[in-house]
């Protein structure tokens, strides 16, 4: 039975598997970054609506880019897993996000 692309050699750990993943379907890793920025920022947004009836947006997308930029920099230690380009947006996020939060809150509130 042929297969449309080689099986990711099992025998060298996980890393070298996510990155023979990575290089078939490049769009993965970008895409669990994106999934990881958005279950913690509508989970969390979700969750503090239902215990408190308002939601702090500007804290959420902070916590959430914060949250995406940890597997991102784990992304970076080892070639084939990010792109240098995809690495900048999560940078950038966070510095948008930091400003948002920032400049959302007065002196006392943050």
């Amino acid at each position: 039975m042929a297969y449309l692309y080689n099986l990711p050699n099992a025998t060298s750990g996980a890393d070298t598997i996510l990155a023979q993943t990575t290089d078939v379907f490049p769009a993965f890793t970008p895409l669990i970054l994106f999934f990881t920025f958005l279950v913690v920022l509508l989970g969390g947004v979700t969750r503090q609506k239902i215990r408190t009836g308002t939601a702090d947006y500007s804290a959420w997308a902070i916590i959430a880019s914060i949250a995406t930029l940890l597997p991102a920099l784990l992304f970076s230690v080892s070639s084939g897993f990010i792109r240098l380009d995809w690495l900048v947006i999560v940078v950038t996020l966070n510095i948008a996000s930091a400003f948002w939060f920032f400049l959302d809150k007065k002196v006392t509130e943050v």
